[in-house]
C-alpha cells in the first residue's frame, strides 16, 4: 500500500488517473479523524499493495485523482471539484448523510458507516432511560431515609422507537431484556425485524402510549420537526423524550413550553440545533433536560471498526458484490 500526502502549495502537481491495475483512495477527513483513520487503514490494508492513499485538500487538486473517496462531514466545497468526476464510490465515516453536499452523494455508489454505532448508542439510551426512571441517590456519607427516594422502575414501561433501523433494533433488543414493552413506527411497511416489538400504524398512536420516546430516524425533509407543537399535544403526559438522531427532528421552540408544563417530564438529548449549543442556551439550564455533547456514537476503537468495514467493502467492490451500508440519496439514508 502506498501513501501520498498533498503537495506543498508551491508545487505544480498535475492530477492523473489511476492505472488499470491500481486503485487510488482519497481521504478527506478532519485532523481529528484523519490521523486515527489513516493509522487504522494502514493496519487493515497492509496486504493490499495496489492501493494508493492520497490526501484530498479542501481547496485545489490532490496529487492523483481518486476512484474511491473516504469522507467526513463539513470539509467539502459548495460546488463539486474537478477531481470528483472520476470518483466511482464514496464512503462516509458517519452513519448519517445529512451533513454532506448533494454533489458528494451523486457518485455512482455511496456507502456509509451505518450499524457501527448501534451498540454504543443503544447503551447510551439504556443509561438515559435508567437514570430518569430510577433516580437513585448516590451518597458519600451515611444517610437515613424514612422512605428511600427512588424514582421508579424501567421494567413495565413502554418505549416508543421512531425509526427501527440498526440503532433502533439494538435499543429494542436491550430494552426488551429489561422487561420494557417496545413499540415502534418505521417508514417502510415491513414486518418487525425484532421479535417482541409491536409496530404501530402512525406516530400519533405511538406517542399516545409511550412513557418514553426515542428518536432514531434519519434526518430528512420528512422527519424535520416531527416533534412539534401538534405532536407534543399527542404525547402521553409525563413522557421522556430521547434524541440520538439529529437535532432537526425536534422543534425546540415547541419543546420548551412542553417541558415547562410537564407534558415532557424529561428530555435526554445527544443532538441539538445548533450542535454544539452556544454558551447560555436555555436547554443547558432547564431542570428537565439532560444534554450530552453528541457522544452517544463514540466508542473505543471506532476508527478500527470503520477501517475494517471499509476493507470488507473494498473486497466486495473488487469482486463486484453488493456493498454494506448502501445509501439511497433520494431517501436521505
Amino acid at each position: 500500500m502506498m501513501s501520498v500526502s498533498a503537495p506543498a502549495a508551491h508545487q505544480a502537481e498535475v492530477p492523473v488517473q489511476a492505472g488499470p491495475q491500481d486503485l487510488v483512495l482519497g481521504i478527506q477527513l478532519s485532523p481529528q479523524w484523519g490521523t486515527a483513520i489513516r493509522r487504522a487503514l494502514d493496519d487493515v490494508l497492509g496486504d493490499e499493495p495496489d492501493i494508493e492513499i492520497v490526501d484530498i485538500p479542501v481547496e485545489g487538486d490532490p496529487v492523483r485523482r481518486p476512484q474511491i473517496l473516504l469522507a467526513g462531514p463539513g470539509l467539502q466545497t459548495e460546488q463539486p471539484p474537478a477531481w470528483f468526476t472520476g470518483v466511482e464510490w464514496v464512503h462516509t465515516v458517519s452513519a448519517g448523510i445529512d451533513s454532506y453536499p448533494s454533489w458528494l452523494l451523486s457518485a455512482p455508489t455511496v456507502t456509509c458507516s451505518r450499524g457501527l454505532h448501534a451498540t454504543q448508542i443503544s447503551e447510551w439510551v439504556v443509561t438515559a432511560l435508567l437514570t430518569e426512571a430510577r433516580r437513585d441517590p448516590w451518597i458519600s456519607a451515611p444517610v437515613t431515609y424514612a422512605r428511600p427516594p427512588v424514582g421508579g422502575l424501567l421494567a413495565g414501561s413502554t418505549l416508543g422507537i421512531v425509526g427501527l433501523g440498526e440503532i433502533g433494533q439494538a435499543v429494542a433488543r436491550r430494552t426488551l431484556a429489561l422487561e420494557v414493552d417496545v413499540v415502534a413506527v418505521r417508514r417502510r411497511d415491513r414486518p418487525t425485524p425484532v421479535d417482541g416489538v409491536r409496530l404501530l400504524p402512525d406516530l400519533a398512536s405511538l406517542l399516545s402510549v409511550s412513557d418514553a420516546v426515542l428518536l432514531s430516524a434519519a434526518a430528512t425533509p420528512e422527519t424535520r420537526h416531527i416533534i412539534n407543537e401538534t405532536t407534543l399535544r399527542q404525547v402521553k403526559p409525563g413522557v421522556h423524550l430521547l434524541n440520538i438522531a439529529r437535532g432537526t427532528l425536534v422543534d425546540q421552540d415547541a419543546l420548551r413550553p412542553a417541558l415547562d408544563d410537564g407534558r415532557v417530564r424529561a428530555a435526554s438529548l445527544d443532538v441539538t440545533v445548533p450542535d454544539p449549543l452556544p454558551a447560555g442556551h436555555w436547554l443547558f439550564d432547564h431542570p428537565r433536560v439532560r444534554i450530552s455533547p453528541h457522544v452517544s456514537g463514540w466508542a473505543p476503537r471506532l476508527e478500527q471498526a470503520i477501517a475494517r468495514r471499509f476493507r470488507e467493502n473494498l473486497l466486495r467492490y473488487r469482486a463486484g458484490q453488493p456493498l454494506i451500508g448502501l445509501v439511497d440519496p433520494t431517501l436521505g439514508y
